[in-house]
């Protein structure tokens, strides 16, 4: 998913046209200081210096208590920082003050107040005619694309992003931009490339290596994720994102302590706020999940969702704990309010639907209705990328393996490893499938395989568990073959 925070479009006001637009972007304030402060900001928050940002953001309208870009950008910053309150409350501000702004500021504040009320499709319209005024503004293609991807149009965003980079080739979240967009289409060489060239735009930021890291884990390459997260942390000792995705590589390998440790510090990093606090105790209790601790789990979900009801990740991980403790009524009931948020968002049509669906089917898959699972996987893939359906056709496998289909199932996994050949998850499912039809030698073959990618995983992790109880059930199985 692409990390470019989804500031976008507003609507189209034919008045704009009056006040005498202009193809450079203007920032209206009273005072120069506040200008220097705001610009100084603008560019950590390209950065994803988020702490540092609104230090600058901050000192902008103490010194300009009427500049309505710098709330804009305030907003823009709580936003990525994913504390929604506040981001709303900062565009409220900049909306108030806009009347005094330019043309082009008067097109990004609107466009940002629709976003955060969740208008994608107003805020699309509106990208469209800041991209026609400003076409030579690279941001504006950048917010245009988020919004295309948002709206399921991502052959076309990927062309935005191209604009975007063709517009002002020095822009470094344009190259980021596409750098993930190619990555989501499944194209990794062309992401490297991407990523690459947004390394050599801002060779001393964090961010850029902790972005081609990021395409480095999304296909199974985690030693050098790690590397590059670790470089991005020596360029930035604090780095919140880095210290995270370092979190998050350590829990694909097993080693929950260490993950647990590394979102710690990535929360004292950050910006402080109780949306994030939510966001940190929902991770635990996904940690919780990876130790097959289900009501540990379900007692961090019910607490983040205390602090934050409307947490996907605190929601999402309720499901899963209330299916293992077969408490199906309230699995249903968090589904649906699930879905109600979706829709009150104006999301039922973008691609988040597809974790909607797959978390449907798993549920359902778990409660014994397998076909019905299967539809749910149907419905999951119209709203998924190259990459991402690779979930869907592991839930699919998985399925199909409580169906005692196993070629089926050896199908959708030979889909799902093909972008990452070393996704532990569907090795596991791999594992279990050559497992149950009989076949000894390419079970213990996988089972080895993640035994090893698992070397340093905390004993208490589940998988690894399953792992080795498969491994001793195929060395028995072999004792017992007559050859």
């Amino acid at each position: 998913m692409n990390r470019t925070a989804i500031v976008k479009a507003a609507v189209a006001c034919a008045v704009l046209f009056v006040l005498g637009c202009r193809d450079t972007p203007t920032i209206t304030t009273s005072s120069p200081e506040a200008k220097r402060r705001y610009n100084e900001g603008v560019a950590l928050l390209e950065k994803f210096y988020l702490p540092e940002a609104k230090q600058s953001l901050e000192e902008a309208v103490r010194l300009d208590t009427g500049f309505a870009m710098a709330y804009a950008r305030l907003a823009l910053l709580y936003q990525r920082a994913g504390s929604e309150d506040t981001a709303r409350f900062y565009v409220g501000r900049a909306m108030r003050h806009a009347q005094h702004a330019g043309a082009y500021e008067q097109l990004f504040i609107r466009m940002l107040d629709h976003v955060l009320h969740f208008r994608y499709a107003v805020a699309l319209r509106t990208a469209d005619t800041l991209t026609e005024r400003y076409p030579n503004n690279a941001e504006g293609f950048v917010f245009r694309a988020d919004l295309l991807e948002i709206n399921k149009q991502a052959d076309a965003a990927l062309d935005m992003y191209k604009q975007a980079v063709k517009v002002d080739p020095s822009y470094a979240p344009a190259a980021m931009s596409l750098g993930y967009a190619y990555s989501t289409r499944g194209n990794e060489a062309e992401a490297i490339k991407s990523m690459q060239r947004y390394i050599e735009l801002v060779p001393n930021a964090a961010d850029p290596r902790a972005s081609f890291a990021d395409i480095l884990l999304r296909t199974g390459r985690y030693a050098e994720a790690l590397e590059q997260y670790r470089t991005s942390l020596s360029l930035k000792p604090n780095y919140w994102y880095s210290q995270r995705r370092i979190g998050d590589v350590y829990a694909i390998l097993g080693r929950l302590n260490d993950a647990a440790r590394q979102y710690d510090s990535a929360a004292i990093s950050s910006l402080q706020h109780s949306q994030a606090q939510a966001d940190r105790v929902a991770t635990e209790g996904w940690l919780q999940l990876g130790r097959g601790q289900w009501a540990d789990a379900l007692r961090q979900y019910d607490r983040a969702l205390s602090l934050d009801s409307t947490n996907f990740r605190a929601a999402v991980g309720l499901v899963h704990a209330l299916v293992k403790l077969n408490r199906r009524d309230e699995a249903e009931r968090t589904l649906e309010r699930i879905q109600s948020e979706l829709l009150k968002r104006n999301l039922t049509s973008s691609p988040v639907m597809m974790q909607w669906y797959l978390l449907r089917s798993h549920a359902l898959h778990e409660w014994g209705r397998l076909d019905d699972a299967l539809a749910a996987c149907d419905s999951a893939l119209q709203f998924g990328s190259e990459l991402t359906r690779a979930e869907v056709y592991h839930q699919r496998a998985k399925i199909q393996l409580a169906k005692k289909q196993y070629d089926h199932a050896l199908d959708a996994l030979e889909e799902a490893l093909r972008f990452n050949p070393n996704n532990p998850e569907v090795l596991l499912t791999l594992a279990r499938v050559y497992a149950a039809s009989g076949d000894t030698v390419m079970a213990r073959e996988i089972a080895n395989r993640l035994l090893a990618l698992w070397k340093d995983a905390d004993s208490d992790f589940l998988p690894l568990k399953e792992v080795r109880s498969i491994l001793s059930q195929q060395r028995h199985a072999s004792l017992r073959s007559p050859g």
